[in-house]
């Protein structure tokens, strides 16, 4: 008897520490995608201390990967929860964590007929699926999302248009045009370009599509998209750009602006409808929270112009967004941002 006694302490004593739930969620919404993007995806889960034991419902913090960020980077956010709970700082919230890559790197989020329907799949699959398999206060304002760089552009992007799913928000480094951000960024790099139109014209004419995306490819993945040179990941982050945001039925991958000039709108929306979102006072007056980060030398200067014209726009309409302008670039003091900044706001609103 005291040996049972002793399991049972030892196995109600092991539920009192956090843990990361790994859960495989296979997407109606992700089946069937031109370039064959994986439909079941690792969904990571951190419950907190004492979920296990109580009866207790959680708020919920969302937080969306970058481009090319494997979900693995949940144990560092694991790691940073325990060191505030170290310090006696409560983080009593349930976070889900979500990667968007594709085999074209990113998906961005949205919607599309070449990466598949990946804002389908965060609100219409996961948010459900979370709410009624964990014990959440499922409100708006108990859900918060956030997101690093292309999380960062989803996140903001799911706010704003679903305000009532998502009533807080915290972006890092994101996507971001102003006037003449799109004339400054990799969408106009004479390399990208010509690989993309070769790409495109081998495509249409070809009898095996899924062939020529998988030859196309191979250079984009791992660490080869990075190794093989500046050309190939601008190549590779101009498809997945233009897969996501520019496709049509009749070309799923779009038409450049160089080419038709007419497309230059389409392209221009996919980061630059994010200023006009969030200068939209009937859009803000729905979320609880907004705040916005970057780098003042962020690597692609486009986003740090980009959010300092948000600010300054934002700033001339009185909205309440809040910012911070760090001395970086895009990546710098990334897992820092994250620990000190990204959680403790949170952690004080939901």
């Amino acid at each position: 008897m005291k040996y049972l006694s002793l399991i049972l302490l030892l196995f109600l004593s092991g539920q009192l520490h956090a843990e990361i739930v790994k859960v495989p969620f296979t997407s109606k919404a992700l089946e069937n995608s031109l370039i064959g993007t994986k439909a079941t995806r690792d969904v990571h889960i951190y419950l907190p201390d004492d979920y296990h034991t109580t009866k207790t419902r959680y708020p919920v913090l969302y937080f969306l990967g970058a481009y090319s960020w494997p979900i693995k980077y949940s144990s560092h956010i694991e790691k940073m929860l325990d060191n505030h709970k170290k310090q006696g700082n409560t983080m009593e919230m349930i976070v889900v964590m979500l990667e968007g890559n594709t085999p074209l790197r990113g998906s961005f989020y949205v919607n599309s007929t070449v990466h598949g329907n990946f804002s389908d799949y965060v609100l219409e699959e996961i948010v459900p699926w979370i709410d009624s398999t964990y014990r959440t206060k499922a409100q708006a304002k108990h859900r918060g999302i956030a997101g690093f760089s292309m999380g960062g552009t989803g996140a903001l992007r799911f706010a704003a248009n679903n305000p009532d799913v998502f009533g807080h928000v915290y972006a890092l480094s994101p996507g971001m045009f102003d006037e003449r951000g799109m004339a400054k960024s990799y969408l106009t790099s004479d390399a990208a370009i010509k690989r993309y139109q070769a790409f495109k014209q081998k495509l249409a004419a070809s009898t095996e599509p899924q062939k020529v995306m998988a030859e196309e490819f191979a250079s984009f993945q791992g660490r080869e998209i990075w190794e093989n040179g500046q050309d190939n990941s601008y190549s590779a982050y101009l498809m997945a750009y233009a897969g996501a945001f520019t496709g049509t039925s009749e070309q799923p991958f779009g038409t450049h602006f160089s080419k038709d000039a007419k497309q230059k709108p389409l392209w221009y929306s996919g980061f630059g409808e994010l200023i006009s979102l969030y200068t939209t006072p009937a859009i803000i007056n729905e979320l609880h929270s907004v705040h916005i980060e970057v780098g003042d030398k962020d690597d692609y200067i486009w986003i740090t112009e980009g959010v300092l014209a948000l600010k300054q726009k934002a700033q001339q309409q009185n909205l309440p967004l809040s910012f911070n302008v760090f001395s970086g670039g895009h990546s710098d003091k990334a897992l820092a941002r994250l620990e000190h900044h990204m959680l403790p706001f949170f952690a004080k609103r939901l």
